[in-house]
């Protein structure tokens, strides 16, 4: 029994210094860290209604006045689907034709046009805030040819192509530019001097606001 005691002395100072050591080591304090959101891209999905002005460059054929330059206003009403970075949609707009300047050429056939509406399909790709986009649809506007004191209105289907930009200002709102081209052909008109075919081109810039739902 003797020979046991410094053994268990030996043990007994053992078990008494390992938590000493482990009270004696630091524990390491885990640092809290918030966890990555990604940045929330535009949202281009939805409906949307605005409002747009802008210039119409309209060239004529089968007038003496060969040109026409007027303001233009109107509205626009769309939905587009955003698929990635693709998006893609309809669009109606109306415009009228504003009080314009003409070339200084006086007497004979001339002409003007008194609106402009367009349905078109829009394509583009989103840098978040940032659309470009093409477009291609029909178009549908009413000219007035006049000549010796006579006018006739006459409305004509045809084509509209452009492209355009636009900008998410806030989520609901946002601000584009846009250039469309539109020809409504041909068409004859009866007047004082007998029967006369009139044709017109168009050149159309936009720049509106879209309030999105």
């Amino acid at each position: 029994m003797k020979r046991l005691s410094p053994m268990a002395g030996l043990g007994l100072l053992t078990l008494l210094a390992v938590p000493a050591m482990a009270a004696d080591r630091r524990v390491p304090v885990q640092q809290w860290q918030p966890a990555y959101t990604q940045p929330r891209t535009y949202n281009w999905n939805g409906l949307y209604v605005g409002a747009h002005a802008g210039a119409a460059f309209d060239r004529f054929q089968g007038t003496t006045r060969k040109s026409r330059n007027e303001a233009l206003f109107g509205g626009q009403l769309g939905y587009t689907v955003q698929s990635g970075r693709l998006v893609t949609g309809l669009e109606a707009d109306f415009s009228l034709n504003g009080l314009g300047k003409g070339d200084k050429r006086t007497g004979g056939t001339t002409a003007d046009m008194r609106y402009v509406s367009t349905f078109k399909a829009r394509a583009g790709v989103a840098f978040d805030r940032v659309l470009v986009y093409g477009l291609a649809g029909a178009a549908y506007g009413s000219m007035r040819v006049s000549n010796g004191g006579f006018s006739r209105e006459k409305g004509k289907l045809g084509y509209v192509v452009g492209a355009g930009a636009e900008y998410g200002i806030t989520d609901n709102l946002s601000a584009k530019i846009e250039y469309n081209y539109v020809s409504l052909g041909k068409q004859n008109f009866q007047l004082a001097g007998g029967r006369t075919r009139v044709g017109v081109n168009e050149h159309l810039i936009k720049t509106g606001l879209n309030f999105r739902f």
